[in-house]
């Protein structure tokens, strides 16, 4: 099993405006994809924004932690959107024929 320490993957969360914004940085894999869904918001209702122009790569793993993060903002009835997906994310999204399963809001909101 990777050791956490080596993932180069933060997210960081910011309230703006009643929107939940999280920008993810680094590495959407294996290593990184848990720590994309322990950033979601474990309460309330305000819709959450993931920025994904500072991911430099993504695998499965980083595409299934999308589809987790937005199945889990439905659960909760919240609405899910990504803002700026890189070419990374983007190529990964185009390859599965996915990129238009996902709202999409550019730029993000700002703080």
């Amino acid at each position: 099993m990777p050791d956490e320490n080596l993932s180069t993957f933060r997210a960081e969360v910011r309230e703006d405006t009643g929107t939940v914004v999280i920008t993810a940085r680094g590495e959407l894999d294996l290593v990184g994809a848990p720590r994309l869904l322990q950033a979601l918001p474990s309460e309330g209702s305000a819709p959450v924004v993931l920025d994904l122009s500072h991911v430099g790569f993504m695998d499965s793993s980083g595409l299934r932690s999308l589809l987790e993060a937005r199945q889990a903002c439905a659960d909760a009835g919240r609405d899910f959107a990504i803002s700026r997906p890189s070419e990374a994310v983007t190529r990964v999204l185009e390859l599965v024929d996915l990129l238009g399963e996902f709202t999409r809001v550019d730029p993000p909101p700002a703080s």
